[in-house]
């Protein structure tokens, strides 16, 4: 009877063993397949290295969801979560109680300042925080880490945060690394993208719509790289309205909109509602672009700066129709939930 009692005890004690032995492993969590467990040995700006069982292996960023190490503190690994999934001032509350004297992995300690400063610069895009001191963080992070696996996420928020305080310049100078270090087609086509929403955002229609025109003409058709020729069409679509070409561009958005599903690119739909709301404008059919918008606020609103947009041109619009507490409650909504976002600022 003891025997019988033993061995199932035996057996739970080496499975708790063997979970405690892998919670001291490195892992790199794909985007799909298994993950790898070792030790991360090095890393760029392309790739992740991981020793698993006496072989390094590396690899590309692009195919990788989440990054964790064994020594992970509770706090930074519920904070790197929070951060991933939208929670950022929960994940900045996690990192606040996170001793950065103790992080002894250099691997850990960029880990920890690169997502403390991506949650600061998200708040700050959207809810109101201090833009500049999340630059700066995020600056301090890229100077202290060039080559991070993180360089290309954090060139991007850096290009934003310039956008919405008017510095394209700056903005153009940090989507351009993204299409110079990426080796993969939709990463570049994802830098053009971005490089062509600064020009719009100047109201250079021509030359946003040229580099737009550029991601869109890219001879890839992988699934991610398909996604930015759309986002890029979206984006020549509103340079086509704002140039005199309303109806063209709503021919162009109706077959993405007609080509996609939205359960399944709910961000891809809100810019396209957002760019068809802009073109019932320009061609004067504000009850169209009224719906439009409507669309994005009620169905398409999980992305803020989309949302944020929507909402600007509902502040405008539901008062064209006489709903003026709708208005108001619209630019009530942009400003409270998005006080950093630059549609917040216009009046």
């Amino acid at each position: 009877m003891n025997k019988l009692i033993l061995v199932p005890a035996l057996c739970l004690l080496a499975s708790v063993a063997a979970a405690l032995n892998a919670q001291q492993f490195d892992q790199v969590v794909p985007l799909k397949g298994s993950n790898s467990s070792g030790v991360i040995t090095g890393e760029s700006v392309t790739f992740v290295e991981i020793e698993v069982r006496g072989s390094k292996i590396q690899i590309p960023v692009n195919t990788i969801k989440r990054v964790t190490y064994g020594e992970d503190p509770t706090e930074l690994k519920r904070g790197r979560d929070n951060i991933q999934t939208g929670n950022f001032e929960a994940g900045l509350d996690d990192l606040s109680k996170v001793a950065p004297a103790t992080l002894t992995r250099s691997f850990i300690k960029q880990d920890y300042a690169f997502y403390r400063a991506l949650a600061l610069g998200r708040i700050a895009l959207s809810g109101g925080g201090d833009k500049q001191a999340a630059a700066a963080a995020m600056l301090n992070f890229v100077k202290a880490a060039p080559s991070s696996f993180h360089f290309l996420e954090a060139a991007e928020l850096l290009g934003d945060l310039a956008v919405s305080q008017g510095d394209y310049a700056g903005a153009a100078r940090y989507y351009s690394a993204i299409t110079a270090k990426s080796p993969w087609p939709d990463f570049k086509m994802r830098g053009g993208v971005l490089e062509g929403r600064a020009l719009l955002a100047q109201k250079k229609y021509t030359e946003a719509q040229t580099k737009f025109d550029a991601v869109a003409a890219t001879n890839v058709d992988t699934p991610a790289a398909m996604m930015q020729k759309q986002v890029a069409e979206v984006g020549k679509a509103v340079c086509m309205a704002e140039l005199g070409q309303p109806d063209p561009a709503i021919v162009i958005l109706d077959k993405i909109v007609a080509d996609n599903d939205p359960s399944e690119a709910k961000e891809l739909f809100g810019r396209t509602y957002n760019a068809l709301g802009r073109c019932h404008l320009k061609a004067k059919r504000d009850k169209d672009a009224l719906l439009a918008f409507l669309r994005v606020d009620l169905l398409f609103n999980n992305n803020p700066e989309v949302h944020a947009e929507a909402l600007y041109y509902l502040s405008k619009l539901w008062g064209v129709v006489n709903k003026a507490e709708r208005a108001a409650a619209a630019r009530s909504l942009l400003t409270s939930r998005y006080a950093g976002s630059p549609w917040a600022k216009l009046k």
